[in-house]
């Protein structure tokens, strides 16, 4: 079992006083990598800092649990964590989940693409690359994210502004041997704007159907809410009538047509689950919610 000193801390209070604004709200999420419940908490990040919530994180680490925190700020005093509770673009995010290095080299040789402020190295050949920010909304955010993640091998479903990082200072507990999660700061100093990155069609960074609400685009009812309208009207799944093939192809619909990330997926997966017969454990759920992900058809967003 790997030591936590108290190097954890200073490094994980580091990156969030580097990374994010004194004032702003962030999410701190707990997911437990032997298939227990997630916990989160949401509130400023001076709260973050504190004593008491980092003892609280590093008790959490030593049990297995990984450190994540959100990579943009929320609205004050939200208790949920979507892209509709996002309140302002703190960066732009490209997850990499393999051949970090080769894609870090590739990424230097971009002369349209500047330099990222930081790399989060979240586990052998796997990083987190981001671009510290201003005067993006959330659509032209994702939008880029999408672009940046098609340019360079990097997670397609992975662009959501809810998303989240792992948290510098803590171990990541999903190898035989733990890993511990480091930040290679490099271009701190700069906070970018549209104009530095590659042009996105103009048509695409903020449709008509959208309003801005404190700098975010913002729909007339919440994806979440419209994925719950949706699953009131499915049929539950039942063991022995094709329940599988029908459990992931409602996952599909949700994570996939309805674009929602895979916190938001459990949640309102989990209020249909109750009436599947049996009901899936939180770790099939889990696993379905990937696999739909992974190998569904259904177009991004396309029940938006």
């Amino acid at each position: 079992m790997p030591s936590f000193e108290p190097e954890s801390r200073k490094e994980a209070e580091r990156f969030l006083r580097t990374s994010l604004e004194s004032g702003d709200w962030i999410a701190l999420l707990l997911k437990s990598c032997d298939a227990g419940p997630s916990k989160q908490r949401i509130g400023p990040v001076a709260w973050a800092c504190s004593g008491s919530v980092q003892e609280w994180l590093l008790e959490s680490n030593t049990t297995r649990h990984a450190v994540y925190v959100s990579v943009n700020a929320f609205a004050i005093g939200t208790r949920s964590r979507t892209r509709h509770d996002v309140a302002a673009i703190r960066h732009v995010y490209l997850d990499v989940d393999r051949d970090a290095n080769q894609v870090l080299l590739r990424l230097g040789r971009r002369s349209d693409i500047p330099p990222p402020s930081y790399v989060v190295h979240t586990s052998p050949g796997r990083a987190h690359v981001l671009w510290r920010v201003r005067g993006f909304g959330g659509h032209s955010a994702e939008r880029l994210q999408k672009q940046l993640a098609a340019d360079l091998d990097g997670d397609l479903a992975a662009t959501s502004i809810a998303q989240m990082t792992r948290l510098p200072g803590f171990w990541n507990h999903k190898y035989s041997e733990p890993y511990r999660v480091w930040v290679d700061y490099r271009d701190v100093g700069s906070v970018l704007t549209p104009a530095d990155f590659p042009s996105l069609q103009s048509s695409e960074l903020m449709p008509s159907h959208l309003v801005v609400v404190g700098g975010v685009g913002r729909g007339c009812r919440a994806s979440t809410e419209r994925a719950r309208d949706y699953l009131a009207q499915v049929p539950p799944a039942v063991t022995g009538r094709h329940g599988d093939l029908h459990t992931f192809q409602t996952c599909c619909r949700i994570v996939r047509g309805f674009a929602l990330d895979d916190h938001e997926a459990l949640v309102v997966l989990a209020e249909w689950n109750v009436r599947c017969q049996p009901p899936w454990t939180e770790r099939e759920l889990r696993e379905k919610i990937r696999g739909a992900r992974r190998n569904g058809r259904e177009p991004i967003g396309g029940l938006l």
